[in-house]
Parts: C-alpha cells; structure tokens; sequence
C-alpha cells in the first residue's frame, strides 16, 4: 500500500467542486470565444488605443472618432454611442497599445492571457497553504462567476488584482513606497475598486505607502495631463457624465435599491467607518488592513459591476492568512454562493427577481464588515487584557 498521506475527504471534495467550475468557466469562455472572438468591451479599448495612436491621446474619448474605427465592426455589434464609449482612464488604452498590432481577436486572445497570468501571479504571492489546499484557492477563483464576467469582458481585473496583491507584499516586506506606487497604477486602471486602500493604509500609521501614492498618482496624472490636453479632459469629463447616466453601473450598489438619497449615503457612511474602525484596531496585522480597505470599497462602491467582485478574491485569501476561527471561514463560503447566485443577472421587469440577483452579495459585504468588526473589537479587548496582566505580573 502506498504510504503517501491522502488529503482529508473535505479537502479533496473542495478540490473536486471547484475543479469542476474551473472547468466549467474556461470551457465556457473557449466556447463564447468560438462563437464571437471579440468582445464589445474589448473593442472599446482597441479603438481608443488605436485613436490614440493615429490621431493623438486626446482623442480617445471623442465619440465620433471611436465610431469611425469601429465602423468595421460586424453587423449586430453595438457601435459606439453617448451610453456606451470608452470611458477608463487612458492608462488602460497606453497598455493596450501594442496588441493593436493583431487583429482584434487575436488582441482579445492575448489579453485574456496577460490576464490569466496576472491572476495566477496574484495567487501565488497572497493565497495562504500549500499543496492541494492552495490549489483548491486557484480552482475555485476561476470557477467564480464575476472572475469568469471580467475575462469575458476583458476587463482590467486581474491586473488590479496582481497590483493590489503586489501592494500588499510589499508592504509586509518593508518597501512602502514602492508598494504605494503599484497602488498608484491601480489607481489610474479602476479608481473605484481601490478607493478605500489608501485611506486604511493611513489610518493604520503607514504613512509611507501613501506617500509613495501620492508621488506615483502625481506622476501618473502629470502624464495624462500631458497626453489629453486640455481638449481631452473636457470630451472625457463630459463621457463620464454621459456614462453615469446609465443604470448599468449602479446595478450592483446600494443606490440600485435605495437611489442616491439619504439612506444610501447614510448606510455607506456606516460602512465606511466600520471599515476604518477595522484598520485602526487591527492596525498592526497589514493583511487586516487590506481586507478592510477592499471589503470597504465594494461595499460602498457608487460605480460596479459584477466582475468588480473580483476584488473580493485578494480579501478572502488575506483574510484566511489571519487563521480566522471556523466560522468566519465559513462566511466565507457563503459568500461563493452570493457570487454566483449573480450569474442569473438583473430583471428590470421581475423586481422580485432583481432582489434576488442583486442584493445577497450588498447583504454579504455588510454582514462580513460587521463580522470583521466584532471580531477586531473582541481582539482589542484580549490585547488590552493582556497588557493589564503584564503590567501587573511586572
């Protein structure tokens, strides 16, 4: 008989479920792309980067422009219009830049790839265990229906998610500027998904990762600045409003269910404040610290998609570095199911469906920060506790 140690039955039942929606997603997506190589989304960005190559940085967001590139677009395709246009800061298009030299498809293919290595490279470097349990960590992130929408949209995700995993490591490798400068280009790629890091970094005394921050953003604006012109901010600050006037990027937010009025603000102050409260009593465990900024900006987020759920992948994984007791692993789990209980999309015309899609994961993100703050309260007290007793041993 082999004596090699088998890994415990839960642990080999987790391996085999997310294995099984690892390969549902990758299936899936070889399957989308079969059909339709290109992805709306992805097209948005080709053009802005190919506008910006041809006609200068500062026409990346001029409308007209963007539909006389994608004119080439297949019938059936949405063409560009006031709702639907490039809006991300122009960093995403500089990156994009070079794979307009393929074809559009074959742009879509690669950037999938940079993707898929980003989320590999962020696992490696914040996944807790080792072995089959980490593996299980990988399986069950690409199994996840937001991870699998950010691919399929070849949207930025997994890039931030490397960037913010690479912030973190930085950190707790005593390089605070360095990793206050990845959160800077994290910053210009997704501002919404990171808007509570710096806050909490502060918060919890690291003063030199903000800094470092500030000088990369300063940086990072000067050159934008320089490459939009005053022309360019002007049509992109008139997109923003053009685009925020779409519901679809409310969808998943507070404001989808209460509107932007007092409830909605008042329940994001307490959300956000519970999410300080956390960085300021854990400040001295750096993975709490970024558990609370990313959990916090979800759950007050004004701007996000589904796909923006992503983020929650780096909280959980520095989240369980922590050993948290079982039960918070298991509102963990939890969680899985509210992600993909998403998978069934919005109904505009069944509100009852619309709750039901939407509203599980907002009850997640506050139910976790509430947990979190519990938690960090009752380990205030035991440190307390133990100062006491050690004064008084002394």
């Amino acid at each position: 008989m082999s004596t090699r140690r088998r890994p415990p039955l839960w642990l080999a039942a987790s391996a085999a479920a997310s294995g099984s929606a690892a390969a549902y997603s990758i299936g899936f997506w070889l399957f989308l792309f079969a059909a339709g190589p290109i992805h709306e989304d992805v097209r948005m960005t080709y053009v802005a980067a190919q506008a910006g190559l041809r006609y200068g940085w500062a026409s990346i967001y001029d409308e007209a422009t963007l539909r006389s590139l994608s004119a080439a677009f297949p019938a059936g395709a949405r063409l560009i219009d006031p709702l639907y246009t490039y809006l991300n800061p122009p960093l995403l298009a500089w990156l994009f830049a070079p794979l307009t030299a393929f074809s559009e498809p074959v742009a879509y293919a690669l950037w999938t790839l940079v993707s898929l290595v980003a989320l590999v490279l962020a696992w490696r470097i914040a996944a807790p265990y080792s072995g089959l349990a980490k593996i299980t960590l990988l399986l069950l992130a690409a199994g996840l229906w937001p991870v699998l929408l950010a691919f399929y949209f070849g949207q930025p995700t997994m890039l931030l998610l490397l960037l913010m995993a690479g912030a973190w490591w930085l950190v707790t490798h005593d390089r605070p500027l360095a990793a206050g400068a990845v959160l800077a280009v994290a910053t210009f790629l997704k501002p919404q998904d990171i808007i509570l890091i710096p806050i909490v970094l502060l918060v919890s005394g690291r003063y030199r990762p903000v800094v470092g921050w500030l000088i990369g953003c300063a940086v990072l604006g000067v050159a934008t600045l320089a490459a939009l012109q005053p022309s360019g901010l002007a049509i992109w600050f008139q997109a923003l409003q053009h685009g925020q006037a779409s519901p679809a990027h409310v969808e998943y937010t507070l404001a989808h269910f209460f509107g932007l009025g007092p409830l909605t603000y008042l329940l994001w102050t307490v959300q956000c404040a519970a999410a300080i409260a956390v960085a300021w009593w854990r400040r001295a465990d750096p993975e709490m610290v970024f558990v609370a900024g990313i959990l916090g900006t979800a759950a007050v987020a004004f701007h996000f998609h589904e796909l923006d759920y992503s983020i929650l992948l780096l909280a959980a994984w520095l989240f369980l570095r922590t050993s948290p007791p079982v039960w918070q692993r298991l509102w963990l789990l939890a969680g899985i199911v509210t992600m993909q209980v998403m998978t069934f999309g919005p109904q505009q015309t069944q509100p009852v469906w619309d709750i039901a899609t939407h509203a599980p994961q907002l009850i997640w993100d506050a139910a976790w920060l509430a947990i979190l703050v519990a938690g960090s309260f009752g380990e205030r007290e035991v440190t307390a506790r133990k100062k006491v007793e050690i004064r008084v041993t002394s």
